[in-house]
C-alpha cells in the first residue's frame, strides 16, 4: 500500500510522518564538507559580454564570452631577466586606456598597436614586424607588456570596451570572473568605498573557511573602482580544502500507527522539550566553539580593505627613459 504523508513546518522542524501496511522508509544522502567545498572561489561579475584570463604560466590569453565561447590567443609576457625589464603580475584588473597606435617613452619610441594598458604601463599590443612572433605562446620575451599577433591583438581591442576585465594569474587563483544576467543592474547604489570592502570581505570569508557561514553580498564590480595596481587574488594564500559550516539537526518521526498520526503535533511538542533539549545543547556548544575561532581572526574594515583588495604586487617599478 502507497504510504500516506503528512508534512508541515513548524518553528523550524519540519516532520513528515507516513503509514504503510508493510514498512517505512527514508533515504538520505548527505555530502561530506569536502564535496560542498570543493572549487569554491570568489566571482566578480561583469554586465560585459567578454573578459579577458591572461595564463601568465601558459603564455596565453583566453577570452571568455557571455554565450560560453573562449578564444584562446599566444601571447608572450614580461621576462625579469632583461635589462629594465618586470615579469607580469597577477591580480585583477580592468583596461583602462585603448589607443590604436602608440610609441613607448621608455623605450626608445618602440611602436605599440592596439595598446590597452591594464596594470599601470603594462597592457595588450602588437609591435613592427613578426620576428617576435616566434616566441609567442612559448616564453615570456618583453620588458613586462603582453605580446600579441597583429592579427589577434585588433580583434580583443574591437571586443574589449573601456572596463573589460582582466584576470591574470600563473595557474592559481582564488577568484574568477562571471557574467551577471544580461541588463542587470544593482539593487541598491554603492559607494568606491562600499564596493571595495564587499570584494574584500567575500575573499576574506572565503580564505578563513567561512564561505557558508557569513553573508555574502552579491552585486555587479563597477571597474572604475579597480586600480591600476590592480585587485588582490591570494596568489600567496591557498583557499582552504573545507570550509566550515553551521550546525543543523535533523529528526525522523516514523509513526506506524495511524491513530497516532494525528497525535503528531503532541509528540513532537514532547520531543522538542525532553530529548531534543540536550541534543540541542551540545550543537549551540559546538558552534561557539567554531565561532570563537574564528574571530581570533576578525579584522577591522579598513584592514580587510588593506589585506585582500589592495593589491601590492601590482604597484610596478618605473624605468625612465634612456638618455
Amino acid at each position: 500500500m502507497k504510504p500516506e504523508v503528512k508534512s508541515y513546518r513548524d518553528n523550524g522542524f519540519e516532520e513528515i510522518t507516513g503509514h504503510t501496511n508493510h514498512f517505512s522508509s527514508f533515504k538520505i544522502n548527505i555530502l561530506s564538507e569536502a564535496d560542498v567545498s570543493s572549487g569554491i572561489k570568489d566571482t566578480v561579475y561583469t554586465t560585459n559580454n567578454n573578459w579577458l584570463e591572461l595564463r601568465i604560466d601558459q603564455q596565453m590569453l583566453y577570452q571568455h564570452w557571455r554565450d560560453g565561447r573562449v578564444l584562446k590567443y599566444p601571447v608572450s609576457s614580461g621576462n625579469k631577466f632583461l635589462d629594465r625589464s618586470i615579469e607580469s603580475r597577477p591580480g585583477l584588473f580592468a583596461i583602462f586606456v585603448k589607443t590604436e597606435r602608440h610609441e613607448s617613452s621608455q623605450y626608445n619610441n618602440a611602436e605599440m598597436f592596439y595598446f590597452m594598458p591594464f596594470n599601470q604601463g603594462i597592457g595588450f599590443h602588437s609591435l613592427n614586424g613578426t620576428g617576435y612572433y616566434g616566441n609567442l605562446g612559448v616564453r615570456p620575451s618583453s620588458h613586462g607588456c603582453i605580446r600579441m599577433r597583429h592579427e589577434d591583438v585588433k580583434k580583443v581591442f574591437g571586443d574589449s570596451p573601456l572596463g573589460t576585465l582582466v584576470l591574470a594569474h600563473r595557474g592559481y587563483t582564488a577568484r574568477t570572473v562571471s557574467f551577471a544576467p544580461d541588463g542587470y543592474e544593482n539593487p541598491e547604489e554603492m559607494t568606491k568605498d562600499e564596493m571595495k570592502y564587499y570584494l574584500a570581505e567575500n575573499l576574506y570569508n572565503i580564505l578563513e573557511g567561512n564561505y557558508y557561514m557569513k553573508e555574502r553580498k552579491y552585486f555587479v564590480v563597477n571597474p572604475k573602482i579597480i586600480p591600476v595596481s590592480g585587485v588582490y587574488l591570494s596568489y600567496d594564500k591557498k583557499i582552504p580544502a573545507k570550509q566550515n559550516f553551521p550546525k543543523s539537526a535533523y529528526m525522523f518521526l516514523n509513526i506506524n500507527d495511524r491513530t497516532l498520526m494525528f497525535r503528531a503535533g503532541e509528540i513532537l511538542d514532547s520531543v522538542k522539550s525532553s530529548e531534543f533539549t540536550s541534543a540541542d545543547k551540545n550543537i549551540i556548544n559546538d558552534d561557539a566553539v567554531v565561532n570563537k575561532s574564528n574571530t581570533v581572526h576578525d579584522l577591522s574594515s579598513a584592514e580587510i580593505i588593506k589585506q585582500y583588495f589592495h593589491n601590492p604586487i601590482g604597484i610596478l617599478p618605473y624605468f625612465p627613459p634612456n638618455k
